[in-house]
This record gives C-alpha cells, structure tokens and sequence, in this order.
C-alpha cells in the first residue's frame, strides 16, 4: 500500500501530466473521424488522461469558425466525459448524411491521379455506415476502371482489396509499355526497315500481362 507520502508524490504527478499540454494537427472537417484519432495517439505519447485536459487541447486546436458551429456544447459543457461528448457533436455537425455519401459514390468520387487501391479506401470510407453492400461497392469500382479491366475482374471472386493492386500493376505496366513505344518510334522513324506497328505491340504485351494476372488471380 502506499504511504502519505507516495499518495501526496502520486497525486502531484497525476496533476502535473493533467496540466500537460500537447500540440494536436489542425481541425479536418473532411474527415473529423481520422482526425480524432490522431487526437488519442498524441494523448496516448504525452501520458494525459484527464478529460478536461484533454477537452481544453482539443478546443485550443480548433478554429474560430469550426467552434462557432458547436458553439452551444462549449457555453454549456456538461459535467463529465466532456471530451468524448464533444467529439460526438463535431462528427455529427461534419459528418455527411447517408444519402450525400451514398451521391458521392454514385457521381462524384473521380479516380484523378490516385491509385486504384486509394480510389478503394476512398469509397470504403464513403461506404461505411450505409446500407450499401460490398457487392454493390464492387460494381460501383468496376464501372471506374478501364473496360478492358472490367471484363476480366468482374468475373473474379478474388477480395476487391487484391484486385485493386492487380489493377494498379497493370496500369503500371502499361505506362512502361507506351514509354518503350516514344524510344520505338523515335528509333523507326530514322530506320524504316526496322518499322513495327507500336500499337499492335502495345495490345499483345497488354494481352500478355492480364492473361498471366487473370492465371495469377485464379491460382490464390
């Protein structure tokens, strides 16, 4: 058991790391959830435990306009559990309905530069919490890839995790093939017997490689 004393010297510790401050990332509307879970990591290095301390970091870290809109929690906080309280009214004020994400799946999440494996994270996090089924969520990924990948992957029972890296691989490969066909053709225009037809070249290695991936997708 401990003494007066290390009660007194274990006291003053808990409100020393209470009375801790900690730099948090800045306020992220666009995703609060991943935001907050930073939050708990840097709370979780820096030792704090105590709810007002950790309501007090949280709010230092949002700005003016973002309060203002959760305004009526911080005139009248209550009386414990403030910080989890205030999380959930952030995630309810920023969070999108059901329905907008469900619109933002169907029209207007755009592949872009991203990756096919990031397009996937990118709607499994618009999925989660909806009614839509993964399923459903494989037919809306197919319909953004390339139509020579559609016939092939919607045939496969392979988890959309893999088939989203079998696609990235094969983009890639077909990045590296058109720029072996810039150094073909700039090598054919100077020597015309040695004329080939690129594009021809470009669809059998393309033929090849998704050939051997549909064999490699088979075999897991």
């Amino acid at each position: 058991m401990l003494g007066d004393k290390d009660k007194k010297e274990h006291a003053v510790d808990d409100s020393q790391i209470a009375r801790i401050a900690v730099k948090l990332p800045p306020i992220w509307t666009n995703n609060i959830k991943l935001l907050f879970v930073q939050d708990e990591s840097n709370f979780a290095l820096s030792a704090i435990t105590n709810d007002q301390t950790r309501y007090n970091n949280i709010i230092k870290a949002i700005d003016p306009e973002t309060l203002s809109s959760v305004s009526d929690i911080l005139f009248e906080p209550p009386a414990t559990n403030k910080c989890n309280t205030f999380k959930k009214k952030l995630i309810a004020e920023f969070s999108d309905s059901e329905n907008k994400r469900i619109r933002k799946l169907l029209s207007e999440l755009q592949l872009g530069d991203d990756k096919q494996l990031h397009m996937l994270r990118k709607m499994q996090v618009l999925a989660s919490g909806t009614s839509l089924n993964d399923d459903f969520l494989k037919t809306l990924w197919l319909q953004r890839l390339p139509s020579e990948m559609q016939s092939i992957f919607s045939v496969c029972s392979e988890t959309l995790k893999n088939l989203a890296e079998l696609a990235d691989k094969i983009v890639e490969v077909r990045t590296d093939s058109l720029l072996n066909i810039c150094v073909m053709d700039k090598s054919t225009s100077s020597n015309p017997a040695l004329s080939t037809n690129p594009r021809e070249d470009l669809s059998n290695l393309l033929y090849q490689k998704v050939v051997a991936l549909r064999q490699r997708v088979a075999a897991l």
